[in-house]
């Protein structure tokens, strides 16, 4: 099967954050459960909000959420089997669902609804204190406060969350910190709520030699593995789409649209602005 990883980061082609250090580090935490026969590409575009601390801002973040709609709108007539969101906030998930015919899952509902199979309450640790409401606000969406411990941000600011892609251990010390605030919250699961945050502290980068499985629990509790559990997730979905199951209703909220609506969007589905480029991790 083949999967598009719809990137919300923006970077020039060839980038090096993007080249040299996030597609290997996502490559090492999925290498950890990808099927032999999955093939996983990444894509970026180079029009947008440049670097992290934007993305801080509710509405630069809004601005910047529409890159995930317009890179993966045309996933399923290019070939690919899924898409997956690769910002825990699932940006635009709803809308590819009614827009593309293929599954399209989110880092953020897939790894939220595991953490719901691991204990009765997750915690979540995420990257910025002005997303904070955004991100209660995802819970219950999902309907899932009844098994909703907490949230809190990281310490640490947007230049500390990328250099933790090469050195975690500040971001460890930082999630240990988080997560003791959660479990005196009732957390017996904790989520590490972003795509940059999670494997860094999964593959614990440049701490191997203290952590040779990586760093996966604060004081026993578990720290779900965000990419890797959706990637599983997403293989899943497409296996049963394949034996012919119904993995999706299209009746109501993911009905497909028609050749007249299609009609009346070109301008906005033709935005020539946005350019992208892929990386083939696998």
């Amino acid at each position: 099967m083949k999967i598009l990883l719809a990137n919300i980061g923006v970077s020039e082609q060839g980038g090096e954050f993007t080249t040299k250090l996030m597609a290997p580090l996502w490559k090492r935490n999925f290498d950890l459960v990808r099927k032999p026969d999955t093939e996983i590409v990444l894509r970026t575009s180079e029009w947008g909000v440049l670097g992290m601390d934007g993305l801080f801002n509710p509405a630069m973040n809004a601005l910047n959420q529409q890159l995930v709609f317009q890179i993966a709108k045309n996933a399923d007539k290019e070939g690919f089997d899924a898409v997956m969101v690769t910002c825990f906030g699932d940006p635009y998930l709803q809308q590819l669902r009614s827009f593309i015919d293929i599954p399209v899952i989110g880092i953020g509902e897939a790894s939220m609804k595991m953490a719901t199979m691991m204990g009765k309450r997750f915690g979540v640790v995420h990257v910025s204190e002005a997303v904070l409401d955004e991100g209660r606000e995802q819970v219950a969406g999902y309907g899932l406060d009844k098994y909703f411990a907490g949230i809190v941000s990281t310490t640490e600011t947007g230049p500390e969350q990328v250099k933790a892609m090469e050195n975690a251990a500040g971001a460890i010390k930082a999630f240990t910190e988080c997560g003791r605030k959660l479990i005196k919250m009732g957390a017996e699961v904790l989520i590490p709520a972003c795509g940059l945050m999670s494997p860094s502290l999964r593959m614990a980068a440049g701490c191997e030699a203290e952590y040779p499985d990586g760093f996966t629990e604060v004081d026993g509790v578990p720290i779900v593995d965000v990419l890797g559990c959706a990637l599983k997730y997403t293989e899943m979905i497409v296996e049963l789409k394949n034996a012919g199951e119904n993995w999706i209703s299209r009746k109501g909220s993911y009905a497909l649209p028609n050749q007249a609506m299609l009609d009346s969007g070109y301008m906005t589905l033709n935005d020539e602005r946005i350019r992208y480029w892929d990386v083939n991790l696998f």
